[in-house]
């Protein structure tokens, strides 16, 4: 059986944890998969493309796809970026790797928690700015906690010196689910405000 895009995606997901982003190169790919590099070229013709499969893949394993029935907006939204946060904390440099990179399927994307006030004439695009805003929140709070936290559990030391209020204290969760609420609580409100023009 020939070498595929799948082999080469898990096995790019498999060294991030050893190597992290920085280390990851096509090269130390192909070796884990007994090929020569240019074989890999076949499949994926740079390293970017093969971040966007990998953040794909990852986002295809983690993420929830349709919303539970009769879950409301905020709790669908609490839900799904608890969920990303747990996808891009499962590996090394996860949030590095899934930040700015293409979503290659886009059927992964599910649900529009805010599909009901589309439907009753909120435009679409305030929708988007709204999933948006919530999703760079996470991502933004997972670069950073894995800055301070470079692998579960070991706090860079560095670190030790900062203040808390400027960084990571011991209660990471607490800290996240504050910093939702507190963009959830924005979002909700702006919605409301959209709604009623």
């Amino acid at each position: 059986m020939g070498l595929t895009r799948p082999d080469i995606v898990r096995a790019g997901l498999r060294l991030l944890n050893d190597v992290g982003l920085n280390g990851l190169t096509l090269r130390l790919i192909a070796q884990e998969l007994g090929v020569k590099a240019p074989a890999l070229y076949w499949h994926m013709k740079n390293k970017q493309e093969l971040l966007d499969e990998m953040a794909t893949q990852m986002y295809a394993d983690a993420m929830p796809g349709r919303t539970p029935e009769g879950m409301g907006e905020r709790e669908s939204l609490e839900q799904a970026a608890n969920a990303l946060r747990r996808m891009m904390l499962a590996y090394r440099d996860g949030a590095k790797v899934f930040s700015g990179t293409y979503l290659t399927d886009d059927t992964l994307l599910g649900d529009n928690v805010f599909q009901g006030r589309v439907d009753a004439g909120l435009e679409p695009y305030l929708a988007g700015r709204a999933l948006f805003t919530v999703y760079s929140y996470v991502v933004g709070f997972v670069i950073e906690e894995q800055a301070v936290y470079p692998f579960p559990g070991e706090r860079d030391p560095r670190y030790d010196v900062v203040p808390t209020v400027w960084v990571f204290d011991e209660d990471v969760e607490g800290r996240f689910s504050d910093g939702l609420s507190m963009v959830l609580h924005g979002v909700f409100a702006w919605l409301d405000g959209k709604d009623s023009t």
